[in-house]
């Protein structure tokens, strides 16, 4: 089984995979394992369960203990039975034994308290179906909790150079001090960061003779000390993200790009329960 310390930090993503061209999609997810990406994560929602079905054909021929694969449940968990049903429906199409770490979509999909819904994944442990405890999209205080109760193995969050609101908010810190892994998603937000041509970008990408997505990953992978998923089946694009691992970026240039600011942002108030009143966390990514 894999380890924490044995993860390559940058991941496979699995939102919009193309499953016209399941070939080729498959050719790419296989050839990412071959260059070392050992962790991964999906969801039901992702094209109406087409995603989570065509991964069928990926864990049919890669060993599973060699892939670290998180899972969320959606919504909505309204009874306790609800999660189990769910964890099942993961393992019955993917055509596996057990996934290695579940997390709620985000706290509000539960509509039960949310440590009652975690405390039924701890019993899918119990049972072997599920190997640790994982959170998405939640705020630090339900972060203290599970984590208090059950311990939390890893976290999935945005992060990235315009949205740092989990760093705002402690949540990377707490991670950091009690050994959970961050794992952020929409790193480079489809390379909307990158389109957006920022100076200090420019700037970095033409010092250090790489791309703007391969300054960003360096930049939060070894100066954040965080992980990435990134979705990607293209050769080029994932040897290219993977030696954004090969170089260094002196300190001074670090915090130019730790004390970016994106005042969008910065302001956006964040909508925690489902309220109606501010955005979803888990739509933040996609405000600018």
């Amino acid at each position: 089984m894999i380890e924490k310390e044995c993860f390559v930090p940058i991941g496979i993503g699995t939102y919009k995979l193309n499953l016209d061209d399941k070939e080729n999609t498959l050719k790419g997810l296989l050839y990412s394992v071959e260059k070392g990406q050992n962790f991964m994560s999906t969801a039901l929602v992702y094209d109406n369960e087409k995603v989570v079905e065509f991964l069928k054909d990926f864990f049919s021929v890669v060993d599973r203990s060699k892939i670290f694969l998180m899972v969320h449940l959606e919504r909505y968990i309204e009874k306790a039975e609800d999660v189990e049903k769910q964890v099942n429906k993961y393992l019955d199409k993917m055509g596996i034994d057990y996934v290695d770490a579940v997390q709620v979509h985000a706290s509000y999909v539960s509509k039960i308290p949310l440590d009652e819904t975690y405390g039924e994944i701890k019993k899918l442990i119990d049972k072997g179906k599920v190997r640790h405890i994982s959170m998405s999209n939640s705020n630090l205080e339900e972060l203290k909790q599970i984590n208090k109760k059950y311990g939390v193995y890893s976290f999935e969050g945005v992060y990235n150079l315009e949205c740092k609101l989990n760093e705002n908010l402690g949540i990377i810190d707490y991670c950091k001090e009690n050994k959970i892994k961050f794992i952020c998603y929409q790193a480079l937000k489809r390379n909307r960061i990158a389109n957006a041509n920022y100076p200090i970008l420019l700037e970095l990408a033409n010092k250090y003779n790489k791309t703007q997505n391969q300054i960003l990953l360096n930049w939060l992978i070894k100066e954040k000390g965080i992980m990435a998923l990134i979705k990607s089946t293209s050769i080029d694009n994932i040897n290219s993200n993977l030696e954004a691992l090969d170089f260094i970026i002196s300190k001074e240039d670090m915090e130019k790009l730790n004390s970016f600011k994106h005042e969008g942002f910065d302001s956006i108030k964040i909508d925690w329960s489902e309220t109606g009143n501010g955005v979803l966390i888990d739509q933040l990514a996609n405000q600018f």
